[in-house]
Formats: structure tokens, sequence, C-alpha cells
């Protein structure tokens, strides 16, 4: 028993020794397990701009460092050149190899150390022999050269005919500024993160000295598009540095056309003319020095107006308040909103393109094979993880590809489009609604329709970059779904005279450009979302209210990761949960300064939620409408969903039109009260339930916000000699 006990401890020592005993970062990467604990030593080569984790190299290999969401635990926060030794357990997320947050030693042995020499790599070359180390990547350029760089946003870049990604997380500094236009030498970390452990390696700058610009002359803005007409536009552009003016241009990639002025300038514009209706253009710019340094902005795609009649249709699944129509009354299509999407697809009378995340309805099933028998060449892309049940009850003509990654919600597309080559029938149907029973009879969601051949043919081009040809047959070895595809598509149209902004996630910056929009918001906001996470739009949101200017909001998913809900409350927001209420609140929409016809009336719409994986994972479309009607129209629809939510109650006029209301109600700290036009320059009087009157109120906007924080608890009323009825108000 003694021989057995001596053994059983030197074992045991042993095995002790062997987990904790100091390793060198390639030994653990190789020779160890999840759930092993490891001693090393290295070098800090990342700081504050990578969030909480710090990724350390040695002189064989480099790791990440976890500890959580922050270094409080710790006598002092890794900076980089510090020397450290760690001692904690080996995780892994989402693909990446970790050491934390499970650390029980953190010494910094000494500061001011250079870091690792970085590598020189090509984009194919990030892998996971590479992961946790610092490289470089020279002679690179960004394809969304000139866009502000976002927080949590991937970027794509190209170098020596190769393609990878950089990832800004909220922490970066790069935050906020210019995506360098010009060649730089990139550095950085390599990271992973993919859902399945294979692929998914990008690169991981720590600030603007990480993309250091090799070029004597640079882009200083994106390039864009302005005075569009059917047959012509202009495009300009600003160097840092004095340069000719230069476009070439073309039917196709190719380009083979150029235009120029060769006066030397900072801000460059170039008019294109003699142009075709409703018809695309690929182009670049190029800007060359007195030095005879050249930079050139990556090619991308134009559209010209169409002929097409430019008529923009929309329609709702839940209720409307109609009683703040304009000019014209919203559509509620409830259980028939099937037929109305079937009857636009009937509609089509050569070629249908539909690229839809789930599929269950039998009427759409049944349209979809109607076209088919009339002749429509019809090709269909759907979401491979999905059950898509009504697929197989079409023709098998049909041909259909699917997007199998397993990665976020993959192709979450909801888009149709009709006849791109014929202007008078051409159309494009997208909105926020899936083509499942559930979706379109019980849950709240909308559909837009664009009779526009510009913008039926721009939506093609990302069909045929997942589909992988412009042919019947789908190339599944040139197909890109994801963060492979590229910014490929214009993103500005003119539709009936309005302006019509379209992204395609994750490439096109569809976060930046809602942000964009809300920090337009001069009078007020109204948002009904399915899933709000993104910090940077509730920012945005927030910071946009004021005395004046009260966002409104309703939002089903109030809780779970990264949820915005409770910041937006404590921040004073207006914003209701939908949660628990039947039918869930699917929207994905926006409306900005909808009371303002002078001040840009804009609706967001499409099928991308307002978080980070629709940002950068999934396949996702996104449009902007400028237009004071379709803003009216989305108005009524958030009228009416607040109304369905028991969130306001309004009271009419004589003739039946909305007159006065009052929200929150009931209500803590404020009540905004909303008058129609007709009734701004009334005096209101609020009293209580005894009928003592409690505050004469003379309303001079469309909005009053009034302070009831030192009212008592109880029933209120508000009324007007000009009004047949009052409302009540509870303050609790």
């Amino acid at each position: 028993m003694k021989l057995f006990h001596l053994t059983f401890i030197a074992l045991a020592l042993f095995v002790s020794a062997h987990i904790s005993a100091q390793s060198t970062i390639q030994d653990v990467r190789d020779n160890f397990n999840i759930g092993d604990v490891v001693t090393i030593t290295g070098v800090i080569t990342s700081g504050v701009d990578l969030g909480s984790v710090r990724y350390i190299q040695d002189d064989s290999a480099g790791i990440a460092l976890y500890p959580g969401d922050n270094w409080d635990a710790w006598s002092a926060e890794p900076s980089p050149g510090d020397e450290v030794t760690v001692t904690g357990e080996i995780t892994e997320y989402n693909g990446l190899l970790e050491i934390g947050p499970n650390l029980t030693q953190v010494d910094v042995l000494s500061s001011g150390n250079a870091l690792p020499e970085a590598q020189v790599v090509t984009p194919n070359m990030l892998n996971e022999s590479l992961e946790g180390e610092l490289v470089v990547i020279q002679s690179t350029t960004f394809d969304a050269g000139g866009q502000t760089i976002e927080s949590n946003a991937t970027y794509t870049f190209n170098a020596s005919g190769e393609e990878g990604i950089i990832y800004v997380r909220s922490s970066n500094s790069l935050v906020g500024t210019v995506l360098n236009g010009c060649e730089m030498n990139l550095m950085g970390i390599v990271s992973q993160f993919t859902f399945d452990g294979f692929g998914g390696y990008q690169l991981l700058p720590r600030g603007a000295s990480d993309m250091v610009s090799t070029s004597g002359i640079c882009l200083t803005s994106e390039v864009e598009q302005t005075n569009i007409s059917t047959s012509s536009f202009d495009l300009i552009w600003t160097t840092d540095v004095a340069g000719n003016s230069e476009v070439e241009w073309g039917l196709t990639p190719d380009l083979g056309v150029s235009d120029s002025d060769f006066f030397p300038a900072t801000d460059h514009m170039v008019s294109l003319s003699g142009l075709s209706p409703g018809t695309l253009y690929y182009a670049r710019v190029k800007s060359t020095s007195a030095d005879g340094e050249t930079v050139t902005s990556p090619t991308r795609v134009y559209a010209t107006i169409s002929e097409s009649s430019g008529n923009i249709h929309v329609y709702f699944t839940g209720s409307v308040d109609t009683s703040v129509a304009i000019d014209e009354e919203a559509m509620s299509l409830g259980t028939s909103t099937n037929d109305t999407i079937a009857a636009w697809i009937t509609s089509a009378q050569h070629t249908l393109d539909i690229a839809v995340y789930n599929t269950n309805n039998v009427a759409i099933e049944n349209a979809v094979n109607t076209a088919a028998a009339n002749g429509v060449q019809i090709r269909y892309i759907a979401e491979g993880e999905n059950a898509n049940l009504g697929i197989q009850n079409f023709d098998s003509s049909i041909p259909v590809h699917y997007r199998t990654d397993g990665e976020g919600s993959g192709m979450h597309n909801k888009f149709f489009i009709g006849d791109a080559d014929y202007p008078e029938t051409a159309f494009v149907l997208t909105g926020s609604t899936n083509m499942t029973t559930a979706n379109l009879n019980t849950d709240k969601n909308n559909l837009i329709v664009f009779q526009d051949q510009s913008i039926a043919r721009g939506y093609r081009l990302e069909f045929n970059e997942m589909w992988g040809s412009d042919s019947m047959v789908p190339d599944e070895a040139n197909a890109k779904f994801g963060p492979a595809k590229t910014v490929n598509t214009p993103l500005k149209y003119i539709v009936g005279g309005s302006p019509v902004e379209v992204y395609f996630s994750p490439t096109d910056g569809t976060t930046s450009a809602i942000r964009e929009t809300i920090e337009t918001m001069d009078y007020g906001m109204a948002f009904a979302l399915l899933s709000f996470t993104r910090d940077d739009l509730a920012d945005a949101v927030i910071d946009g209210s004021s005395f004046f200017v009260s966002p409104q909001g309703a939002i089903e998913q109030i809780s779970g990761t990264g949820a915005e809900f409770d910041n937006l409350t404590a921040a004073g927001i207006d914003v209701h949960s939908h949660q628990g209420i039947a039918g869930s609140l699917h929207h994905k929409y926006a409306v900005i300064d909808y009371s303002e016809p002078l001040s840009d009336p804009t609706v967001v719409t499409g099928s991308h939620n307002w978080s980070s994986t629709a940002e950068n994972i999934n396949d996702e479309n996104t449009v902007i409408v400028h237009d004071a009607r379709v803003s009216n129209l989305y108005y009524q629809e958030f009228r009416g969903l607040l109304i369905s939510m028991g969130v306001i109650n309004s009271i009419e006029d004589e003739h039946g039109k909305f007159a006065l209301t009052a929200f929150p109600n009931p209500t803590v700290n404020e009540l905004n009260i909303e008058v129609s036009k007709e009734f701004i320059g009334t005096e209101l009087t609020l009293s209580d339930i005894g009928g003592r009157l409690i505050e004469v109120l003379n309303v001079n906007s469309a909005r009053t916000l009034l302070d009831v924080s030192k009212l008592d608890k109880g029933v209120y009323f508000l009324s007007s000699e000009k009004l047949s009825g009052s409302l009540q108000v509870v303050v609790q």
C-alpha cells in the first residue's frame, strides 16, 4: 500500500507539472486541449482597440488572452510591449483559440519591449497557422474605400489578386474615421470568427497606424453619383493631393471608355452623357498628381433613370390608422397579403428571380407554378437551413439554389425581381415578410413594390452574384454568399422622381446608411423592429432626441444578448415592448421626419434587422426611400401598431379625422401631446377626475411635451372647446 501511495503521489505531481509547466505558445496550440490549464510567456501585441482581449506572441506563435469583460481583477492591464506570464484555461470562442476567461496568473515582467516583427503574408495565407500573430499585407486596397468605418463591422480588402476581411469592433479608434481609399500596407493580428470552426479568418487592425498609405495621392471620400437623369450623371470625389480627374466606364467591368478633366484639383467631377435609360454602367475614377502618382477607385456600378412608371406601392399585414393620412390611405391587407404577392408574381411576363428566406404558403407556391406554366423563366434562391416546405411543391422545371454554410440566418433576403429587361413590366417586391403563412397572416410585416427597370436590374446583379451566373443554371463554384460577396450594385436610383438607395448586406455598409439616415432626424422618428442590438444605431436614436424631437419605437425582442430596449428606455426614448402580444412584430423599418414634407421624409425598410449578424454575415437587402407619400403610409402603419398595442388612443374631430392623442399613456414623468395640423394653436385644458382645472396649454406645434412628474397618481382629462370629447390620461 505504501508503494502504491508513493507511486500515486508521483503520478499526480507529474500530471500537475505537465498542466502548469511553462510552455511555448506553439506547444499550447499543438499539444494541449480545451480545458487544459497552461502557463505561457510572451509579448503583448494589442491594446484597447481590440476590447478586453489581448493578443500575446512569443518566438513560436501567438494566441488570444481573454480576461472576461475587463482586467479589473488584476493589478495591471497588459499593454502592447509588455512581457507577460499568464496561467489559465484553454478555451475556444467561435473558432478562436484563447486562454481565459479562467485566468489564475497575470504577471507583467517588463514593459516597453519591441513587438514581434510582422510577417509579410497574402490574404489567402490567413489561416490557423497564423492565428494570433502579427502580420502585414502589402499593396492592399479596400472595396469600401471612402466609407465611414462603423463599429462591429467587417470590410473586404484586396491584395495580390486575393481577398480578405478586417473586423473593427466598437472599441477601435478607427470607428468614425474614413476608410482609406488608396493603396496601403495593412497590418493587424490574425483572428477567426466562425460558427462551425472552419474558415472565418480575419485581420484585426489596431488603429490608424496599422493602415498606412503607400501612395502619393489618396481618395478622401467615396465616389458619389449626382445629377442622375435618363441619359447622364455626374461622378464626384475628393483627393488629399491635387490631381487630374478621369473616369473609365462602360457597360461591363471591362470598361473601355474614358472621360477626363486635366485641370489639377482636390475636388473632382466628371459628367458622363449620351447614356441609355434604365441602364447600369460600370465606372471607376482616377486621379494623377503632378508627381505622377495615381490613385484609382474600385469599379462601381451606377444606374440611369428608367422609363418605367416609377410607381411605388406599399402594403401592410397589420392594422393602420388612416386618421393621420395626408394624401393616401395605407392598405392593410391582413390575410389577403399572400393574394397580393401572388398577383405580382403572376404579373411577370418574361423573367422572375426570387430570393426568399423561407416559403410554405400555398398561394405563393401556386402563383410561382402559374408563372412557370405561363412560360416565365424562374430562378429561386433559398436558405438551406430552413424547412422551406413550399419549394417541394414547385414545378420541377424551376431551378433552386441554396445557401448552406449555416452561418447566422444565412440567405435572409425577401425579394422578387420581375421582367428586369422590360421597362413596362419591370418590378421589385421586397420588405420584411417571409413567404410563410405565419408571417403573412399573423405577424406584423410590410411590403414595398417598385415598378422600375433600373432598380430591378440592380437587384438582379445581386441575385446573379449569389446564383453564380447570369444563366438559368446556378454555378455553385462561382456563387458568393455573405462576406464572400463584393460591392457590385448601384446604391442610388431615382424612382418616380424620388431618390431611393439600395444596400445589400454584408458588403454595402448598411448600418452606416441606417445611422446616417437617423442622423438626418429634425422633427421625429418612428421605428418598428423585430430585433435591435446595434449600439451605434441606439446611440444615433438617443443623440437625435431632444426637447423638440421625440423618437418613438416598438420592438419585439426586448431582451437577450445585446438588446437595446433597456438602453433606449433608460435614455428616455419612448419605446414600447411588443413581446407577448399575439403575432410577432417582424418589421425592420424606421420613418424619419414623417410629418414635415420639406424635411426629406424618409423610410428605411427591408430584410435587415438592426443587428451585427445582419451587418456582417447574412445576405440582406435594405431600401431607403426619400418620399413624403411613402413615409406617411408607413407612419399610418406605425400609428395602427401602437393603437393595437394599447400604447395610444385618440379622439377625432366632427368629421371623424384624427385630432388629439397623448402618449405614453399611462405615463409617469412626461406626456407627449400630439394634434393634427388643424388644431395647432388650440388651447387645451388638463383637468383631474373631479373636474378641477390643472393646467392650460397653448399647443403651438404638432407635438408638445408636458411634464406630469409632479402630478398625483390618477386619472386626468385633456379637452378643448373645439372638440366634442375629451382624452383620458393616466398618471402612474
